[in-house]
């Protein structure tokens, strides 16, 4: 059988012959996204910022499988059999595959990027790491979500919420949200959607029947967001989105998501600390406070849909206008 793996190796000097004996942290991701890229770049910025200069004192690996979630098990093993001093699992599905694949328990797990690691089991508690792993969260503020949704739709009264049933980080923010959302006086119009070819007619589902929509950080939404912005733009549905990058590109109006370098910095302090001695069991697993996130507004957007920019927001500094 044929693997396709998505390998980089930096930091080695191009004669070969590399600093003695640097630190080896080996990054496995689902795939390529700009939001895993900035926990990536925060990481490594972190942990120069600490000390530990790359290709000196730390040499990182980069795999991925391109989103094949099939491929995992295959990319685990192989990248545990290279023997670094420390794993990195982006992304639920890699964690939680990392929990089976990988038998040798010598090695520190430290997961990043994991939305709900309790729901998906790779940690007993908020509290409480694992027997081989703990991590950074990026738990998103679903309830500063739906505050920041009513904020800048004050009149919305339903928002639609396209979701993946099998996934369970997409499962964790949907019981946050319907939990939530109450208390702003929304009504969540609820979608599954398991499959990305599905994506046109599900979303096309919401048409006259919400004021607005939230799609999540979804590993199945998050790589089809200009798919789903033509869909949503065209019905006139304004939309928010669970990580900046449709908003960069003015495809959706505006997100209130955790800020992905610091869950990179998060995830360089839990690898210091392994560094310098400490188990991964005696390191408590980190979450998202709510001064972890930000907004991000599209000039473009709000005049679409005419809208003026809330009094609360004036001096946010959080508009995007090219």
């Amino acid at each position: 059988m044929k693997f396709r793996f998505f390998v980089f190796l930096a930091g080695f000097l191009v004669t070969g012959l590399a600093f003695a004996n640097p630190k080896v942290v080996a990054i496995t991701s689902f795939g390529e996204h700009p939001a895993l890229q900035e926990v990536i770049d925060g990481m490594k910025a972190s942990m120069s910022a600490r000390g530990f200069k790359e290709g000196q004192d730390v040499v990182y690996t980069f795999t991925h499988v391109n989103w094949e979630r099939n491929l995992i098990p295959q990319m685990l093993a192989k990248v545990a059999a290279s023997k670094p001093d420390v794993i990195v699992t982006i992304t639920t599905p890699v964690t939680q595959t990392a929990v089976r694949a990988i038998g040798d328990r010598s090695i520190p797990i430290v997961f990043s990027a994991v939305q709900d690691p309790v729901v998906a089991g790779v940690i007993p508690s908020w509290d409480k790491p694992s027997a081989i792993m703990t991590g950074a969260s990026n738990l998103a503020d679903m309830d500063g979500t739906l505050r920041f949704i009513r904020t800048m739709l004050p009149n919305a009264k339903r928002v639609g919420l396209p979701y993946n049933p099998g996934d369970d980080a997409d499962n964790a923010l949907r019981e946050r949200l319907v939990a939530a959302a109450p208390k702003y006086g929304i009504e969540l119009v609820l979608v599954g959607v398991d499959n990305v070819n599905d994506l046109p007619q599900r979303i096309q589902t919401f048409a006259g029947k919400v004021d607005a929509i939230y799609v999540i950080p979804s590993n199945l939404f998050q790589p089809a967001t200009s798919q789903i912005a033509a869909i949503t733009n065209r019905l006139g549905i304004p939309t928010f989105n669970g990580l900046p990058a449709p908003i960069t590109k003015h495809e959706m109006l505006a997100t209130y998501s955790v800020d992905w370098p610091k869950i990179g910095a998060n995830t360089a302090d839990i690898i210091e600390r392994v560094f310098k001695g400490a188990k991964v069991t005696e390191i408590r697993p980190s979450v998202p406070t709510p001064a972890d996130h930000k907004m991000l507004i599209s000039g473009p957007q709000m005049a679409q849909f005419k809208l003026a920019l809330p009094e609360s927001l004036k001096n946010c500094n959080c508009v995007l206008n090219k």
